[in-house]
């Protein structure tokens, strides 16, 4: 192949209209091959990805086509080892620039490990959402070596042409992603069978023959094939495995409706509970009920006639963002499994988007499905107060009352729902549903850290990494934080997140400041954090929120 500036050939695109001109012709060019890399798509979900392979260099290009376009602000930084979040009006989602570099870090380490030859890797996202801090995040998207093209609305999904027959280089590179996919678990022949849930298992590992067809050059992509106008709607029961799930969250998309995250039960329940900083009532409501549900099952072996306590295990979280729900949920699900009251003490992440869709009896069928992935776990809705708004048509409202039948019977359940969210809207949600309120008598509120709650999780946080405060570095930190606090608005205060963020403003400026002169660094100045690693950051307020 001959030499062609693949990269900025991307990268200088104006705007929309061109680079989708683009997309449709330079898979045809002589110099360059394309690679439809779909069926390797797995930590992108359902998203397609292609590769464009030249003499030097490749560009990944993924398409995130969602089924109704709708406005977004976009935000990159991981919080507590979780994915970032887009948020919508009414939704949120993993950023799909994160999953596409991260589908990138896969490339480049399958090139690595087979001792594969590949020059420059550039990433290039297509939506057709709107962005509306685009220009903000462009710096973002720059570290992430990722050029970002948004607001195609209602356009179908682009033609990319592809080969199905490769040269030297764009073969090499195509055996040794898909070996190292398939050793990795990565491969599946189905989109919609993500991370194995409602899905075959034999017909998830099945691995592609030499003879698959996988590539065709007359395969064109429309928004029929990707939302699932030939949906099975089978109900067959589906088990959960949770040993193919990987650390932490694990975005499930599947066809029409469902979107959830599922994490894996902590394997040391107790200890990570006695661990959390603050949160001192809640340990206590949380083991007092764990200590009354173990009462009930030693009873019952040894006095089979014996009457058992009604035990709810349904609860309401009450609390701000940062403050700690999410963990404690985890804790949650693994003390009930400890404790013998659920099967699998998994969590199910969901909200509102999760169960609204676009057609008549898509809020039921989501139900449905959310129903059987959490069987056996925690069932975690996130915002709850969302699914009941003023507007008398909102399909939101039919959402909660579904679920009575399940609270109701306690004999026959293996799951335990939780309900999060503000305190205030929570409660006017309970207050309009009387008989939901009666099936979550266990309420817990998750206040606030204090300065010296945060200093903790600071360091707890730090010694993840083996760094510590020069003497000068942690007076200038605790200044920064208080200074922020003090000024925060207490509505949006980010409580643990805006530690996890400014901490990585910190890892950053530090790595730089070591890496420019780490000639004249004796070996324990790589794990001291200074007074100039240390900037300010933005404190979060409610004016980023509007609307949203």
């Amino acid at each position: 192949m001959k030499s062609i500036e693949l990269t900025a050939l991307f990268k200088k695109q104006p705007n929309g209209t061109s680079v989708l001109k683009l997309i449709s012709e330079i898979g045809r060019r002589p110099e360059v091959e394309c690679m439809n890399l779909r069926s390797f798509s797995k930590s992108t979900g359902d998203s397609p990805v292609y590769a464009f392979v030249s003499e030097k260099e490749v560009v990944l290009l993924m398409l995130d086509w969602c089924t109704t376009p709708i406005e977004e602000i976009a935000d990159e930084e991981e919080v507590l080892g979780e994915p970032p979040l887009y948020f919508g009006r009414n939704s949120r989602r993993v950023s799909p620039a994160w999953q596409l570099s991260e589908f990138s870090r896969h490339y480049k380490q399958a090139m690595a490990d087979a001792s594969v030859q590949v020059g420059t890797i550039w990433n290039v996202l297509m939506t057709n959402s709107t962005l509306i801090n685009y220009d903000d995040m462009l710096p973002a998207w720059e570290l992430m070596s990722t050029t970002v093209y948004h607001g195609f609305g209602n356009s179908p999904v682009p033609y990319v042409y592809y080969s199905n027959q490769y040269h030297k280089i764009a073969l090499a590179q195509y055996k040794a992603f898909r070996i190292w996919c398939e050793q990795q678990g990565f491969l599946f022949r189905d989109p919609f069978a993500f991370e194995g849930i409602d899905a075959d298992y034999e017909e998830m590992e099945y691995g592609l023959s030499d003879d698959d067809d996988i590539m065709d050059d007359d395969d064109t992509f429309d928004l029929g094939e990707y939302f699932g106008d030939d949906e099975d709607t089978s109900d067959d029961e589906t088990d959960i495995d949770l040993s193919q799930f990987p650390s932490g969250a694990v975005h499930l998309s599947q066809k029409k409706v469902v979107n959830v995250e599922i994490l894996k039960p902590m394997p040391a329940p107790r200890e990570e509970l006695e661990k959390l900083v603050g949160c001192q009532n809640i340990k206590s409501q949380i083991c007092d009920l764990i200590e009354l549900t173990k009462y009930n099952k030693w009873m019952s072996s040894h006095y089979p006639t014996w009457k058992q306590h009604q035990i709810s295990l349904h609860a309401i979280f009450l609390g701000r963002p940062g403050t700690g729900k999410t963990t404690v949920c985890k804790i949650y699900g693994g003390l009930l499994k400890e404790a013998g009251v659920l099967t699998r003490g998994h969590v199910v992440v969901c909200n509102r988007a999760t169960f609204i869709g676009s057609n008549w009896g898509d809020e039921e069928n989501a139900i449905h499905q959310v129903l059987k992935k959490a069987k056996g776990g925690v069932l975690m809705i996130d915002e709850a107060y969302l699914l009941n708004s003023s507007h008398p048509n909102d399909p939101g409202k039919l959402i909660l009352p579904q679920f009575m039948d399940i609270l109701s019977n306690e004999q026959q359940r293996d799951i335990a729902i939780v309900l999060c969210g503000y305190k205030e809207p929570m409660q006017k949600l309970l207050d309009l549903n009387p008989g939901l309120a009666s099936r979550f008598s266990h309420r817990f509120e998750f206040k606030d850290f204090s300065i010296d709650e945060l200093m903790k999780i600071t360091f707890h946080r730090l010694n993840e990494y083996g760094y510590h405060f020069t003497r000068a570095g942690l007076h200038k930190y605790k200044k920064v934080l208080a200074e922020a606090y003090s000024v925060r608005n207490p509505n949006n205060w980010g409580n643990a997140r805006f530690v996890a963020n400014l901490l990585e403003n910190i890892y950053l400026a530090h790595a730089k400041r070591c890496m420019r002169s780490k000639s004249s660094h004796r070996p324990e100045a790589f794990f001291s954090i200074t007074s100039s690693d240390i900037q300010p950051i933005e404190v979060q307020t409610a004016k980023k929120r509007v609307g949203f």
